[in-house]
């Protein structure tokens, strides 16, 4: 696995063949990412903030950081991953953006409404297809303010989402390989 764009191009990112994670193809990154940064959605990833949702390798917020984004936060409650994500983090000699620009953060992320986050920009969700968090997780984040007002939630899953109970709005899914990507952004109440 490697950054495929960015100032950190082409570094590559370790993954033990035994780690228990299902990385992000990069096909399906160029597609996240191109689609972050789309005329379409008016969106651009320059200088916002992203979190990054079961990071994993920390592929995402890495490639995520390389093409711009201001900060970047990770999270992920699976120790062995944060030590994944900080190794990789020291291979490319982005440590010492740590607690700068960069944020590792060990949590369950059903509970990441108890951390002192602040609003992003963009909120990437990709957690094991096989969990049952994805209704939780997406009802924190449409309940709280952990996501900006033009905002956008791009979730990983390997079917389409049921989200008509959550105060979210679809805004597009497409299918890349055999996952599909998801677009949603929270749906304002006129009244506030």
């Amino acid at each position: 696995m490697r950054i495929i764009s960015g100032k950190f191009k082409g570094h590559k990112l370790n993954i033990p063949k035994n780690f228990l994670i299902r990385p992000t193809t990069d096909r399906f990154k160029e597609s996240l990412f191109s689609i972050i940064n789309s005329e379409k959605y008016s969106s651009n990833i320059d200088g916002k903030y992203f979190l990054d949702l079961c990071s994993g390798s920390g592929g995402i917020g890495i490639e995520a950081f390389s093409r711009g984004a201001k900060k970047v936060y990770m999270i992920d409650k699976n120790q062995n991953a944060i030590n994944l994500i900080n190794k990789n983090l020291s291979k490319i000699e982005l440590n010492i953006e740590l607690g700068k620009n960069l944020f590792v953060l060990k949590q369950d992320i059903t509970k990441i409404e108890k951390l002192v986050l602040p609003q992003f920009d963009f909120i990437y969700f990709d957690p094991p297809y096989s969990s049952n968090i994805y209704s939780t997780v997406l009802k924190i984040i449409s309940d709280n303010k952990i996501l900006n007002n033009k905002g956008l939630i791009l979730v990983e899953t390997d079917k389409l989402l049921n989200i008509d109970k959550l105060n979210l709005e679809p805004i597009f899914s497409k299918k890349i390989g055999s996952s599909y990507l998801q677009c949603f952004k929270k749906l304002l109440d006129p009244l506030k």
